[in-house]
């Protein structure tokens, strides 16, 4: 049986690498913010291309809960895949300007194998939207090759978020 790893409290730990990406968007902070927080919406949107969320649960509520599935696409080789699903804990609430919560990779296996803060920031400007995701990276760091790709995976989460809200 593989060893499970303790969860990181992603409030105190010292930060290795922080992602942020930027991203306007032509609609109201109020529907960007639902589709952050929606299990309907997220199960549409939530993954990089290829992935899907078969189901989306949520507890809106600071200290409440949120778990999105994640199936893989069969061009990934099963050895390759490293968690089932992304969970965590929402830190701060306040719509439609900001979204705190911990982001936390668990294989049914092993457990968590890393974990993350993800902070959102909603801007009302003319037009839409400003979208700040800023991703804070702690020890243990995710596999390489989730590393290498996590910033082309929110671009691409992003996009789907972009046209499920245009539709």
């Amino acid at each position: 049986m593989p060893k499970t790893r303790a969860a990181v409290d992603v409030r105190t730990a010292t930060v290795v690498k922080q992602l942020v990406i930027e991203r306007a968007l032509a609609f109201a902070p109020e529907r960007v913010f639902d589709a952050f927080t929606d299990p309907d919406q997220l199960a549409k949107w939530w993954w990089p291309n290829g992935f899907t969320c078969p189901a989306a649960e949520v507890d809106l509520r600071v200290g409440g809960r949120y778990r999105l599935a994640m199936e893989w696409p069969e061009s990934i080789p099963a050895e390759a895949r490293f968690s089932h699903y992304l969970g965590g804990e929402y830190f701060e609430i306040d719509r439609p300007r900001r979204l705190v919560m911990s982001a936390r990779a668990v294989n049914d296996d092993q457990g968590e194998l890393f974990a993350t803060l993800i902070e959102l920031t909603f801007e009302a400007v003319e037009g839409g939207t400003a979208l700040t995701m800023r991703q804070s990276y702690f020890e243990p760091m995710p596999p390489a090759g989730a590393m290498a790709g996590a910033e082309q995976g929110w671009r691409e989460q992003l996009g789907k978020l972009e046209r499920l809200l245009t539709d």
